[in-house]
């Protein structure tokens, strides 16, 4: 399915201009292009939103947000701090656009994002669902957390200890990457971004970084370079 729909899909970027550990992250460099720009060029390529919004409280990324053509919506000064939650962002873009009933909100530090994966989304959203996530599978043997300066033994949390299948065997589990969420409205006033019928759209393993750290930023660079090249 492509082309616009019925149910209008609104597209948000909250891009903050706060980050510590890298200057203005948002505008960091992969192939070229600042992180957000790659992000709103997937979702123009995706071509099914009504509307694609940037959140900032940045007058640098707002310039770059309206020289890509997306609208901009100047976040509160209470919603751009470092302890700031996304869900109390959202609801602040919610209350300032009322016609919003699905929203997709995009990570920019997920630098290799891409339409087709926003395709997926949109289709399960189509389909029926509530809420639609991206993650990785992730195939680790999990254990709990224990404070072994007490004497606490840890345990298991996804195998058997006695019955340790090879990784070929197991089916995974899928573990958010950030990369994107789709969600209805009336979830969102409640103040989640997964509920209800839930889906997931499984990103490979070497797509799924997310650029918070210098060497992420190096990493997510390296990776650029590897598939341009091979």
């Amino acid at each position: 399915m492509n082309g616009k729909t019925d149910e209008k899909l609104t597209g948000l970027i909250l891009a903050r201009g706060g980050s510590k550990e890298i200057p203005l992250k948002n505008l960091a460099l992969v192939g070229g292009k600042p992180l957000l720009v790659r992000a709103i060029t997937a979702m123009k390529d995706f071509g099914r939103f009504e509307s694609i919004w940037v959140s900032t409280d940045n007058s640098e990324i707002e310039r770059c947000a309206l020289q890509e053509g997306v609208q901009v919506y100047r976040r509160s000064e209470a919603n751009a701090k470092d302890c700031s939650k996304s869900i109390d962002a959202v609801h602040e873009f919610l209350n300032y656009k009322q016609d919003v009933r699905i929203l997709c909100l995009v990570q920019c530090t997920s630098p290799f994002l891409q339409s087709r994966f926003l395709n997926q989304g949109c289709d399960l959203i189509l389909r029926g669902y509530d809420s639609v996530f991206s993650g990785s599978r992730d195939k680790k043997f999990r254990w709990k957390v224990c404070n072994m300066d007490e004497g606490k033994s840890t345990e298991p949390i996804n195998l058997a200890a006695n019955n340790r299948l090879r990784r070929q065997d197991r089916e995974g589990e899928i573990v958010e990457n950030g990369m994107f969420y789709f969600t209805r409205r009336k979830l969102l006033e409640e103040g989640v971004f997964q509920g209800g019928r839930i889906g997931y759209v499984e990103i490979p393993a070497e797509l799924s970084l997310e650029v918070d750290t210098k060497l992420d930023l190096i990493i997510a660079q390296q990776i650029h370079q590897h598939f341009i090249t091979s």
